[in-house]
């Protein structure tokens, strides 16, 4: 029974990430504002930009990066009139062509929050379309927990103590991965696909003295918090409907496998549900992401995401014994020694 507890609570204590992927054009070769691809601009082009926005046609690949004349991921009426504006010599350039490598005044700096958040949401995708190599380090400590229950009702209470000494985990992980690598784009950073900034608590940029720009993001706390939520879309971290779930699975898969309760019941019982598992609360606390840009490049130089997750669960065994977990887990992500 002391294994079987044991994992019913470390279940309950282990970090879930589950990365998505987004794929962004990459201009190589392409002409922006040339998006009939006739070596011309002019305001044929524009019209084929104002078509795609209104949906009447679908601009993809190559045309979609060629009508993307601001770089913002979108195209639509700001595009086509950068483009009229190249085509009548008004302008001589397009904004995303201030975005590359050669530049040497480099990315302007971003003065609103609808900036900032889009230059870290191109910085995303640029990466996972580039697939760079990069160093990553995870760090996760148990800062706190405290267990109660009619499962300890008869037990002393140095010896809650001590089961409470040894479900504080700590693990820290580091490697380099190779770009290109299925196993780092599976890494990278998760797409950013929220744009209401008063979704957030702070987005601030700051220049620092190489030029390049530090971008920090507070996040709001959240409690219960549910699929598409900033912290579930940008930090990794599970909604409360689905961390119950893989929780309530993995221990059912712990329950049938346990030998001690196969020799107590009848051979070939249903064992799963004997052992219930209930997230009463999850709340995400003083989740911050923190990185660097190079403002030349537009390219990540270092990211960082520090989270507190706070959850009480209750776990009911063989529909009688009951145990409450109040723990508090805080997470570390490093990522440095960008080579793309």
């Amino acid at each position: 029974m002391n294994n079987l507890l044991k994992k019913v609570v470390s279940s309950a204590l282990v970090a879930l990430t589950a990365l998505g992927s987004m794929v962004s054009a990459s201009a190589a070769g392409v002409v922006y504002g040339d998006v009939s691809n006739d070596a011309k601009i002019n305001s044929s082009d524009a019209l084929l930009v104002l078509q795609h926005s209104v949906k009447s046609i679908e601009l993809t690949g190559d045309q979609f990066t060629a009508a993307d004349v601001n770089a913002d991921g979108n195209i639509n009426a700001s595009d086509a009139l950068s483009i009229l504006q190249y085509a009548v010599g008004k302008i001589d350039r397009f904004p995303a062509e201030d975005n590359g490598q050669d530049d040497a005044e480099g990315i302007p700096a971003p003065q609103t929050k609808n900036e900032i958040l889009a230059l870290y949401t191109k910085a995303v995708n640029d990466a996972r379309e580039e697939i760079p190599a990069y160093r990553i380090r995870t760090k996760s400590e148990v800062t706190d927990v405290d267990v109660s229950g009619s499962v300890f009702l008869l037990s002393p209470p140095s010896e809650v103590k001590k089961y409470e000494d040894s479900l504080r985990q700590k693990s820290d992980y580091s490697n380099l991965l190779r770009a290109d690598s299925q196993t780092a784009l599976q890494n990278l950073p998760a797409v950013c696909n929220i744009t209401d900034t008063s979704k957030f608590k702070s987005i601030t940029c700051t220049v620092l003295a190489d030029g390049n720009y530090q971008i920090d993001i507070v996040f709001k706390d959240e409690k219960d918090p549910k699929a598409g939520s900033p912290i579930v879309t940008m930090l990794n971290l599970p909604d409360k409907a689905t961390l119950e779930k893989t929780m309530q699975d993995e221990i059912d898969d712990a329950v049938t496998s346990d030998p001690g309760l196969n020799d107590i019941f009848e051979e070939g019982s249903d064992l799963s549900g004997l052992v219930n598992m209930k997230i009463t609360s999850l709340q995400y606390m003083n989740c911050t992401v923190s990185c660097v840009i190079d403002s030349k490049t537009g390219e990540f130089v270092s990211y960082k995401s520090d989270s507190d997750t706070k959850m009480v669960l209750k776990t009911v065994m063989f529909g009688t014994a009951d145990m409450i977990t109040d723990s508090t887990t805080h997470s570390l992500v490093e990522y440095s020694n960008f080579i793309y």
